[in-house]
């Protein structure tokens, strides 16, 4: 499965349209097997859910998003996990560790 986390100087970006970098994890049965970072593309978030599809990424970890970007990867088949803060290396972590609850913004919980 590959995920990608939105990042903005080593941190979930607060917002996805400010991203400065996408972090790419491969994973196998929760442990990373391959990562790499590549930039937002040119043309903005709202061609995110089809550069990400094309790299074969099924799950987008980010802070808050537009609708319009959203829908977007809802209709990509993408799954989100939006209104994530903290450094991405503890997100990632938090994410194998099947507790992304500790890492959902304030006002955000269920």
């Amino acid at each position: 499965m590959d995920i990608c986390i939105a990042g903005y100087q080593n941190r979930v970006a607060t917002l996805l349209e400010t991203a400065t970098e996408l972090r790419l994890y491969t994973l196998e049965e929760r442990d990373v097997v391959r990562s790499g970072m590549t930039a937002m593309p040119v043309a903005g978030a709202a061609a995110l859910p089809s550069y990400l599809k094309a790299m074969g990424v099924e799950i987008v970890i980010c802070g808050g998003l537009g609708k319009a970007v959203k829908d977007g990867f809802e209709a990509m088949g993408i799954q989100v996990i939006p209104w994530v803060k903290g450094p991405i290396e503890s997100v990632l972590s938090a994410y194998l560790e099947d507790r992304m609850d500790s890492m959902i913004m304030p006002g955000r919980r269920g």
